[in-house]
């Protein structure tokens, strides 16, 4: 991670709000970013959610999203974006939105990760158990509970346990890329510890736990 450089990650609940009718209607019903940045020698870190119910307009997603990536320094990092960006991409004020463009990849560089095996698509579990990153079980009933009835807790819940871990996983990326890059991802990972160590939310308590550099 260069001086005076941001990387984001982005993390998206999505949840098939027809399903329960048997009329498939898969939407985005909240949001998250985690970013991690250096300045003058100085590492930082700062996270963000936003979760919607049922009677708010998906719009306010695309809104609070612009809020959250307009920086031009920044580097954006997500695990299969592109099914979360074609959903963003159907709301009306998608089209003059700077934040979906730049999460398709349109003027902003981009580490949208994502592997198969076999032919079939890795799942974000499934890559973070490679590397012992924790991160949520999916479950689409619980969420649609919360988004109906605006008790979002346990959304928000898994959106900040992802999102990290998409950042992880990011930064694990970068590290494979080169010898300095590696060394990069150790110092950045001790700063993450001291981070997490004074937050005070479920997610960082869980990703502590499994962060090797706060066992030394």
């Amino acid at each position: 991670m260069n001086a005076s450089h941001v990387i984001t990650a982005v993390c998206f609940a999505r949840l098939d709000v027809g399903h329960e009718l048997e009329n498939s209607n898969p939407q985005l019903i909240g949001a998250a970013t985690f970013s991690g940045s250096v300045q003058g020698g100085i590492v930082t870190f700062a996270l963000h959610t936003a979760v919607l119910t049922a009677k708010d307009p998906g719009e306010g997603l695309i809104a609070w999203l612009e809020t959250r990536l307009g920086d031009d320094r920044t580097t954006l990092a997500g695990f299969e974006l592109k099914e979360s960006v074609h959903l963003l991409e159907t709301l009306p004020s998608a089209r003059s939105s700077a934040a979906v463009r730049n999460l398709g990849g349109r003027g902003r560089t981009i580490i949208d990760m994502g592997a198969d095996k076999n032919g079939e698509p890795i799942t974000l579990g499934e890559c973070c158990a490679e590397l012992s990153i924790p991160c949520a079980t999916p479950d689409p009933a619980r969420d649609f509970i919360g988004w109906c009835t605006g008790r979002c807790e346990k959304i928000v819940d898994t959106l900040q346990l992802d999102v990290i871990a998409v950042w992880r996983l990011a930064m694990h990326q970068i590290a494979a890329r080169s010898s300095l890059g590696f060394r990069v991802h150790e110092v950045i990972e001790g700063h993450l510890a001291t981070w997490l160590r004074a937050a005070d939310f479920p997610a960082a308590a869980i990703h502590l736990e499994a962060l090797p550099s706060a066992q030394s």
